[in-house]
């Protein structure tokens, strides 16, 4: 820790340079002459949280369409421009925002940013495509629901988030994507896909000034966007839920609403979470499959979005022991909430999170991603010192008292996914 403490001391803080384009598309980047790649990526401020329930997987599909095809080029034709100069590109969607994402040999700048600009701002969207890629999604969700621990967070989020889209899975449903047609996800594009909403993020070997000329020339996107009903937040209300699959194995979720971004107890609650449940000197994880060889995978979780979050505890269990393992869960959450932490966890939590901040800047898409993160959430870049400061500032009374506070039985939501027969434990079980 001492080492780690002293190289927070020595780091350098990259620059980052910025611009504005007139159309309101913001430009961030970090500049790493020593490297001979450039990341770079278009972020989008809108997610699977900005959909109605009739269009849910909407921004997910869109995703999946750009790729398609352009008004100038096919996919074919777009996937080899690309792989011809050996390039990688690729895209995912969040809750609160979509990312189209490229990395290249520095030389291919230009051929990157225009790639980028092509399928972000140019998509053809041909109804064919809609139809065939509609299937595709279908199986993806497949996928999904065949992964248990995939669809049990999906599961537990519906409930946590009662009718809100924060609840809705990413990928959306069968039934919406099957009602989607070219003239509704035109719309839903035309009212998001603005350029104030688009942050480009660059990281590595590059002249900025040529970036920014190459971003500006090729990035044309609306500068209006059409105002948009946000819904509220329902209040929570603590659910249980069991649902039944041709398993091996049974799940469970416990998951309570958590801190948002900007939340002043994130940092402590990040610690919390690294000691109970994040790695394999946690508390959950040595208790549980080291201790007593119950689960394979087992482990606490931590998802913060604009205004509000998710903190949660995961495991997989044989069947015929999930009540036995779901008591040694409460067990360990009743002895964090009762009595702390020791000083060797809370230093070895800090390691653990100021490794993962250093190693994070030798990967330049983690840069862009940085950037990008930073201005969605924060408006402006955050500085490595002051995260730094701030968990170095974490004390042993900051981590208790958020325990105290977050791990509250009443305010936790229960769901499990096993083989029919099994014996389900319900809220009444959660003794902490």
């Amino acid at each position: 820790m001492r080492s780690l403490r002293e190289l927070s001391r020595r780091f350098a803080e990259p620059e980052v340079r910025s611009a504005l384009l007139p159309g309101g598309i913001l430009v961030l980047a970090e500049e790493v002459a020593e490297v001979p790649s450039l990341a770079l990526g278009a972020w989008v401020r809108v997610g699977s949280r900005d959909e109605d329930p009739e269009q849910a997987g909407v921004t997910h599909f869109i995703e999946h369409l750009v790729f398609k095809g352009s008004r100038r080029h096919n996919g074919y034709e777009l996937a080899k421009r690309m792989e011809a100069i050996g390039g990688q590109v690729d895209a995912y969607t969040t809750k609160e925002s979509t990312c189209f994402y490229a990395r290249v040999f520095a030389g291919y700048r230009r051929r990157a940013v225009e790639m980028l600009a092509e399928v972000l701002c140019e998509p053809a969207f041909d109804a064919e495509d809609v139809r065939r890629e509609v299937g595709v999604v279908a199986e993806e969700i497949q996928g999904y629901e065949d992964s248990p621990e995939e669809l049990i967070h999906d599961l537990a989020a519906e409930e946590l988030f009662h009718r809100h889209p924060l609840g809705t899975p990413i990928l959306g449903r069968r039934e919406t994507l099957a009602r989607l047609g070219v003239r509704s996800v035109r719309r839903f594009y035309r009212d998001r896909y603005t350029a104030p909403e688009v942050v480009v993020a660059a990281a590595g070997r590059f002249d900025f000034d040529l970036l920014v000329e190459d971003v500006a020339r090729t990035f044309r996107l609306p500068r209006r966007r059409t105002p948009v009903t946000v819904p509220r937040m329902p209040r929570f209300r603590a659910r249980e839920r069991h649902e039944e699959k041709d398993l091996a194995q049974a799940s469970l979720c416990l998951l309570r609403r958590g801190p948002s971004y900007r939340d002043r107890d994130r940092h402590a609650i990040f610690v919390l979470n690294t000691i109970l449940g994040s790695g394999a000197s946690s508390r959950l994880y040595q208790s549980i499959r080291e201790d007593e060889g119950l689960a394979y995978s087992v482990y606490s979780f931590l998802d913060s979005f604009r205004d509000t979050g998710a903190f949660g505890v995961y495991l997989g269990v044989g069947a015929d022991r999930l009540g036995e393992a779901l008591r040694l869960v409460c067990r360990e959450l009743r002895r964090i909430r009762e009595r702390g932490v020791h000083v060797w966890e809370l230093e070895s939590a800090r390691a653990q999170i100021f490794t993962g901040l250093f190693l994070s800047y030798e990967s330049m898409y983690e840069r862009v991603a940085r950037l990008a993160h930073n201005e969605l959430y924060y408006g402006g870049q955050v500085p490595l010192a002051e995260v730094v400061g701030a968990v170095e500032r974490i004390t042993l009374e900051d981590v208790h008292r958020v325990a105290r506070e977050l791990l509250d039985p009443s305010r936790f939501c229960l769901v499990t996914l096993a083989p029919a027969g099994t014996k389900r434990p319900g809220l009444a079980a959660l003794d902490f």
